[in-house]
């Protein structure tokens, strides 16, 4: 008779989901990657060109997409490139660099100091939440796993 061995857990922790971080300030980057990494896999775009590539490359992969308004030599800002990726900025303003991304339900959340004047505008542009700077990132946490649970994420 075959000894049955017991079960045992595993030792490994569950995979982290997918992050893109789009911007532009070293420092803002440095600060959520290290506070978020733990829970997510974190990667940067810091240019609108960057941003294109990514979103190409891993759109089946993406959980959120997490987007800063202003970005620093760039042509299209964080406003433009949720517009891009919502299927909704006009095809003459869509630059070369960006015409491989394809439209998207990923849930775009954008953490910018302009919450208060840009709101309404990210919102229109498809964003699903708005999250102020300086972050408070155990609420932005709390808010991404809350839209997970009410079925706004893209896995």
């Amino acid at each position: 008779m075959k000894k049955m061995e017991p079960t045992r857990k595993s030792d490994a922790a569950p995979p982290r989901r997918l992050v893109l971080y789009v911007e532009d300030n070293e420092d803002n980057w440095s600060v959520a990657e290290l506070r978020l990494a733990s829970v997510y896999r974190m990667i940067r775009a810091a240019t609108d060109r960057e941003a294109c590539a990514l979103l190409t490359k891993h759109a089946d992969e993406l959980y959120f997409v997490l987007m800063d308004v202003e970005l620093q030599g760039s042509q299209l800002d964080g406003i433009a490139l949720t517009k891009l990726l919502r299927g909704r900025l006009p095809s003459d303003q869509i630059p070369e660099f960006a015409r491989s991304v394809q439209p998207s339900l990923i849930p775009v959340v954008f953490v910018t100091a302009y919450h208060a004047t840009f709101g309404a505008t990210m919102h229109a542009a498809g964003g699903n939440l708005v999250v102020p700077k300086p972050v408070e990132f155990r609420q932005l946490i709390r808010a991404l796993t809350s839209m997970h649970l009410n079925g706004i994420s893209s896995s």
